[in-house]
């Protein structure tokens, strides 16, 4: 079932700008991505809509498992052969891939690879892709697709009169970004577009006996399930996704360690210097600065606030002007940016 989570991970506070997503924001070959799953989720919901939103995704049950995402080529993977439309493939057990394409306009999977069964290399191609993204994405767009899954496995793994089993899922796709806003994480705090996928499927399956050697229907279901997703800029996979149980309560929340202090942010050691409180609500204390100018640096290194530092004993900062967030003071010393954070709620 490796290949269907992974794929449900692509699937799937306050900001001081909305972003806008394209390719490069996708994954890469030779991409590494270490990720945390909270399988038995305590969290009540994924939260509110619309723009400006703050979502707080920190709280964890006993149940957190650790993931890594490699992004290899195509060629690299048994099937390659199988998937000659697509441009790269994604792995989390070195088994079984998932197989997709990055362009300019797009990003879509197209199909799985490996041995699910435990009866040998099954290659499930999607016919048409299923599209994960189109670009460029922003708050308020959305699209519909329509994907199907074929596939005819051994039989033998589930009734050893069986010969083969053949597996059809025709889906319609729904896909909006339905809001804008902030997300913290056990990892981080990020600037996000939240996205929302309806999947309106129906499962259809044969079955074909050793004897006598004729196809017949086994059964028809159709349901939907819906997932929600945080995408942000470098993320490479989302920076958290959110599924759900058959009655519709929160059962996986899966996020992205990033660098556990925001998208494309590093924090430089600056030990002497306090900053209090932390988090803090309209204004922040700064003790034990150099004398000299300092920064005040939004999630994506954007200076919102520059100050003049005139005493070591307690430089106290007005935040009542500025969003809800992670925030860094930086200073130079001897070339060097240093940087150290604080989260404004």
């Amino acid at each position: 079932m490796k290949p269907f989570l992974l794929l449900a991970g692509m699937m799937a506070g306050t900001l001081s700008a909305q972003i806008t997503l394209d390719q490069n924001d996708m994954p890469s070959v030779g991409d590494n991505i270490p990720r945390k799953s909270d399988t038995m989720t305590v969290l009540p919901g994924p939260g509110g809509s619309g723009p400006n939103q703050t979502w707080n995704f920190t709280a964890t049950s006993n149940y957190v498992v650790s993931e890594n995402t490699s992004v290899v080529s195509v060629a690299s993977t048994p099937s390659a052969n199988q998937f000659g439309n697509s441009n790269m493939a994604m792995t989390n057990d070195n088994a079984s891939y998932l197989y997709f394409n990055k362009s300019a306009q797009s990003f879509t999977t197209q199909g799985f690879s490996g041995d699910l069964l435990g009866s040998g290399i099954i290659n499930a191609v999607f016919n048409p892709d299923l599209t994960l993204h189109q670009f460029p994405r922003t708050f308020g767009s959305s699209f519909n697709d329509l994907y199907v899954i074929d596939v005819i496995v051994p039989g033998a793994a589930i009734n050893p009169l069986v010969s083969q089993i053949r597996f059809k899922r025709s889906s319609m796709v729904h896909d909006t970004t339905d809001a804008w806003g902030q997300i913290t994480t056990p990892q981080g705090t990020y600037d996000v577009l939240r996205i929302y996928t309806t999947d309106n499927y129906t499962d259809s399956i044969w079955a074909l006996p050793i004897f006598p050697p004729t196809w017949s229907l086994v059964s028809t279901s159709s349901g939907t399930t819906g997932s929600y997703s945080w995408v942000g800029k470098g993320g490479k996979l989302a920076i958290a996704e959110m599924s759900f149980d058959t009655l519709g309560a929160p059962k996986i929340f899966r996020w992205t360690e990033l660098d556990g202090i925001g998208v494309g942010i590093e924090e430089e050691a600056l030990p002497a210097v306090n900053i209090f409180p932390n988090p803090c609500t309209d204004h922040i204390i700064i003790e034990n600065a150099l004398p000299e100018q300092i920064s005040l640096l939004n999630a994506y290194g954007q200076n919102v606030m520059v100050e003049k530092i005139a005493t070591l004993t307690g430089t106290r900062l007005n935040l009542r002007n500025i969003s809800n967030g992670l925030y860094f003071i930086e200073t130079n010393k001897d070339q060097v940016k240093l940087k150290k954070h604080f989260i404004k709620e």
